[in-house]
């Protein structure tokens, strides 16, 4: 693989990337292999949400393979290296917080949820995980789902439009009791 990206796989159908720069950042890839298809999440070193893309159908070796434009060569590992968060919990101050994917089997997960969610393995609180360039890179998937004056808007101030919605989904999270993840890198 020319890119120098090596992918390591774990018995239980979880691939994750070396670090490699992208936007400024160092950047890793999980891709897991779900019940009904593939979900590739791309997060920073510290462990903050950048992409996700669930794909219907599709083996992970096909989806690293077209993320990292050609073929990968895969690693077998003993165990899958959990993604390190780089925050705190805001009730117990305890540093275990994990991505809730990551406390999950895999093959068994029939839905992704569109926004990630963590934990706090000291006190089970639970955190939803929404980067600016998460939120971004959503909206740009589903413009569709957006009205015309919502579009202009967008197209007018694309950084206040996305201030505006991570004010909604505050708003909204806040209402069922689960905190912002505020990821420190």
């Amino acid at each position: 693989m020319s890119s120098g990206i090596v992918v390591y796989k774990s018995p239980d159908n979880r691939y994750r990337t070396s670090y490699f720069e992208k936007g400024g950042l160092e950047r890793f890839c999980v891709v897991e292999k779900t019940r009904k298809g593939s979900l590739i999440s791309e997060f920073s070193r510290g462990g903050r949400i950048m992409d996700q893309i669930y794909y219907a159908g599709k083996a992970p070796e096909e989806i690293l393979g077209a993320h990292f434009g050609g073929e990968v060569s895969v690693k077998a590992v003993p165990v899958y290296e959990k993604v390190k968060v780089s925050s705190s919990c805001k009730r117990c101050e305890d540093e275990k917080v994990v991505r809730e994917l990551d406390l999950a089997t895999p093959a068994l997960v029939e839905s992704i949820p569109v926004v990630p969610t963590f934990r706090c393995l000291g006190c089970g609180e639970r955190f939803y995980g929404m980067s600016e360039e998460y939120l971004g890179s959503l909206v740009k998937k589903n413009v569709g789902l957006f009205e015309g004056e919502e579009l202009a808007q967008m197209e007018k101030d694309e950084r206040l439009f996305i201030n505006e919605l991570n004010e909604y989904i505050i708003r909204i999270f806040a209402s069922k009791k689960i905190s912002r993840l505020i990821v420190n890198e």
